[in-house]
């Protein structure tokens, strides 16, 4: 987790020089469909990734803990499905750049995978990570303009569908 939160922060200190920004989500525009891959990796400015940080790393490293070898996976299906929910859902006129999206996630991930699997590690794990990051669960709901709590939406349904999909598999 620290080499990807060293990553997230080089590109922020490059976006303050170059125009990384552009490669956000520009919801139901064919050209912002780059942003699913990339707007995980891009924020607006350093505060927005401090913002982010601390939960990443956190929530983070209960997933690598829980889920090891398949923690990649579980990530990358994270970006995709929420990023293209974000894609379809997302205000217009607006690019939906950071990380948050991932967090919900791994939030709803981290939430729903001891509700699937209903075994006693992950049921802790799950009750863990509610009494810990509970309270974001406000953050699916419009707030602040600047805040894309459509990517936060999407974030926290891929997470609990992705936890479905691999509780077959327990």
């Amino acid at each position: 987790m620290i080499y990807v939160l060293a990553l997230l922060w080089l590109i922020t200190l490059a976006s303050l020089f170059l125009p990384i920004n552009n490669y956000g989500i520009i919801p139901r525009n064919i050209s912002g469909l780059k942003g699913v891959i990339f707007s995980p990796f891009i924020h607006s400015y350093p505060f927005h990734l401090i913002a982010n940080s601390l939960s990443l790393y956190i929530l983070g490293i209960i997933l690598i803990s829980l889920e090891r070898n398949r923690t990649i996976l579980i990530i990358v299906h994270i970006i995709i499905w929420g990023g293209l929910g974000t894609w379809l859902i997302g205000r217009g006129g607006t690019v939906h750049v950071g990380s948050s999206g991932v967090i919900y996630g791994i939030m709803g991930y981290l939430f729903s995978v001891g509700i699937f699997n209903r075994n006693f590690k992950t049921i802790i794990i799950s009750l863990i990570t509610f009494f810990l990051y509970g309270g974001a669960i406000w953050g699916i709901f419009p707030s602040r303009s600047f805040i894309s709590w459509e990517a936060h939406l999407c974030g926290l349904i891929s997470g609990v569908m992705i936890a479905k999909m691999y509780s077959k598999s327990h």
